[in-house]
């Protein structure tokens, strides 16, 4: 399932793809978290949360801000073990490293976007734009 970075003049875009939309939302989660905080942390937290959404747009967009929310809130470096997705709720578990300069990765996200977002069930695929 992977995970590729698109052409953008100022921001970071990103188009994801896989076996389902859930699992493609994993990896997409994932790899924006190694951007911000490069690829290895320990797990020493487990970390929790549950959005509520109204679409699938909306569901990648609230899931990725609620994950960049809790990483600065916290002072984590944070990878999602599990997303799970029931009825306009997507909930994620996961866990987390104190934050030290060593976890940084290469760019600093904002925010994700409703800028040209894709999100399509089948076959899963997800496009979205991240302000930096």
């Amino acid at each position: 399932m992977p995970v590729r970075n698109l052409e953008h003049t100022a921001d970071v875009r990103l188009r994801a793809w896989g076996n389902s939309f859930q699992s493609t939302l994993l990896q997409l989660s994932n790899h924006m978290l190694r951007m911000v905080y490069g690829k290895e942390i320990q797990p020493d937290v487990q970390l929790n949360s549950e959005i509520v959404y109204e679409s699938d747009e909306s569901c990648v967009t609230r899931l990725l801000n609620d994950l960049i929310y809790r990483a600065e809130m916290t002072q984590l470096a944070i990878r999602v073990r599990k997303i799970t997705l029931c009825n306009g709720v997507v909930r994620w578990e996961g866990f987390g490293e104190q934050v030290g300069k060593r976890n940084r990765g290469s760019i600093m996200v904002k925010a994700a976007t409703y800028d040209r977002i894709k999100a399509i069930r089948d076959p899963a695929m997800i496009e979205v734009t991240l302000d930096i």
